[in-house]
């Protein structure tokens, strides 16, 4: 999985399909192939892109389900833009201009373009279904996909968050490699964390655990701390909270008291993000090169592990994320997987029915190949392969219930209609916080100040 950012169009939700035709036909450039309606007998679908393998296990779901609908004569599944270009955005010029697809996959949330009248409401259709109803998806992650109680998508799968920890590291160490006994607070890891690190004059050789940059999982930080950055029930922004200010202070005195107090420093020494080769630097992943003790990061790095550069260790494991200080319960976090209908598809009675059958039947084979996390409730799926070839069966088992017990417990998050100017603003004032460009105050106070500014600006149109 990549960095993926919402498109943002700031256009009205009333009038959104009116006088849109033109500029949306503007936008149609570039289409994938089969992109078009292909008429009533026709299901097409189309994803933002992925894999081979990726694209080949959504082609075969579509044509299963093609199969067992007698009103369908084909299926038409379009994985991806061969030029690069921004999919949400494209995504938008085809239902502005009145071309879409009866079913499309997003990596962001629907409620950006869905409260403008994008994206079909499903309610009625899940009040119908014994499949897809309201029971059947945990509370946190359907509310992603909901915008004033109305629901405009389906969080069919989940890149579910947690923490990773090195159990080779910890066994050196004399630390316990169970799961129950991971650190319970965010006290106790910032304890925990100085047994591993080791510089080598500015070199930091290994960490425990770096304080987090990631925009996409913040979230998750702030609900252990008992805050949020978004209050979606009152349409108000909360980045400059008590518990906010606390949390960043908490992570910029662990920066100052374990990495020198120079973020810098930190990143010239390797990359201690995320278990990934840095997009930016090149440099290696430290998490799997073995000198990064604890990570936070999401469950498709499963999939990922043992590609190049190949890892140093495999003796893994995942736990929750410890509480902060004013926070009172542990939370998870995702990285979205969702299914939406747009406005205008061709055929909505049997996209409904094909997100029934994806939901509770595709998804199945999706995970057996692929580490998204099924999150209907009446999924029983099989562990992925891929952890079942490196780990064992009894591993894979145990680690796929512990994902999905995660995933109910993902805090309501992507619920803004501004969710990447607001990811925008977070992100810049991390970096001024963690750079010392500005206090901790100042920094989320001018992040909320944009945020809810724009928010507003949008809601008035």
């Amino acid at each position: 999985m990549t960095a993926r950012r919402l498109f943002q169009t700031g256009l009205p939700r009333r009038g959104f399909l009116q006088g849109a035709g033109a500029a949306g036909a503007m936008m149609l450039g570039g289409l994938p192939r089969g992109a078009m309606a292909q008429g009533s007998d026709t299901i097409t679908m189309w994803t933002p892109g992925g894999s081979n393998l990726f694209c080949d296990i959504h082609t075969k779901i579509l044509n299963d389900f093609t199969a067992t609908r007698a009103a369908l004569a084909g299926a038409d599944m379009s994985c991806g833009f061969g030029d690069g270009g921004d999919y949400t955005q494209r995504l938008f010029g085809a239902i502005a201009a009145r071309q879409v697809p009866d079913v499309s996959m997003l990596w962001d949330s629907p409620v950006s373009l869905g409260a403008q009248g994008a994206f079909m409401p499903l309610d009625a259709y899940m009040a119908a279904s014994d499949k897809i109803n309201v029971e059947n998806w945990p509370g946190g992650l359907l509310a992603s996909c909901q915008y004033q109680g109305v629901t405009y998508g389906l969080p069919v799968t989940a890149g579910v968050y947690s923490m990773w920890f090195n159990a080779d590291m910890f066994a050196a160490k004399g630390i316990s490699t169970d799961r129950a006994d991971f650190p319970k607070t965010l006290d106790e890891m910032r304890r925990m964390s100085k047994e591993f690190t080791v510089w080598d004059g500015d070199r930091l050789v290994t960490a425990g655990f770096v304080p987090p940059r990631d925009t996409a999982s913040a979230p998750v930080w702030a609900s252990i701390n008992g805050g949020r950055f978004y209050n979606a029930a009152e349409s108000r922004y909360e980045i400059d909270s008590a518990q906010n200010i606390e949390l960043y202070s908490f992570f910029l005195d662990w920066l100052n008291e374990e990495y020198r107090g120079d973020i810098n420093l930190v990143d010239r020494s390797g990359h201690f993000d995320d278990g990934y080769v840095s997009n930016s630097t090149g440099l290696g992943p430290a998490f799997r090169e073995g000198r990064l003790a604890m990570m936070s990061q999401g469950c498709w790095l499963m999939g990922d592990f043992w590609a190049e550069p190949e890892p140093s260790f495999t003796n893994w494991d995942l736990a929750h994320y410890p509480v902060g200080p004013s926070g009172s319960a542990t939370a998870s976090g995702v990285y979205p997987n969702w299914f939406v209908i747009p406005a205008g598809a061709t055929n909505p009675d049997e996209a409904v029915a094909y997100l029934e059958y994806l939901a509770t039947e595709g998804v199945v084979e999706w995970f057996r190949q692929i580490p998204d996390v099924p999150t209907n409730a009446l999924v029983e799926a099989a562990p992925p392969e891929v952890i079942v070839n490196n780990r064992g069966e009894v591993y894979a088992q145990e680690v796929t219930a512990f994902l999905q017990e995660l995933a109910g417990i993902v805090t309501p998050m992507w619920d803004s209609p501004v969710q990447n100017f607001g990811m925008d603003q977070i992100t810049l004032a991390v970096e001024k916080i963690y750079t010392k460009t500005a206090s901790v105050t100042d920094a989320l106070a001018e992040a909320q100040r944009a945020s809810q500014a724009e928010l507003e600006r949008v809601l008035s149109l």
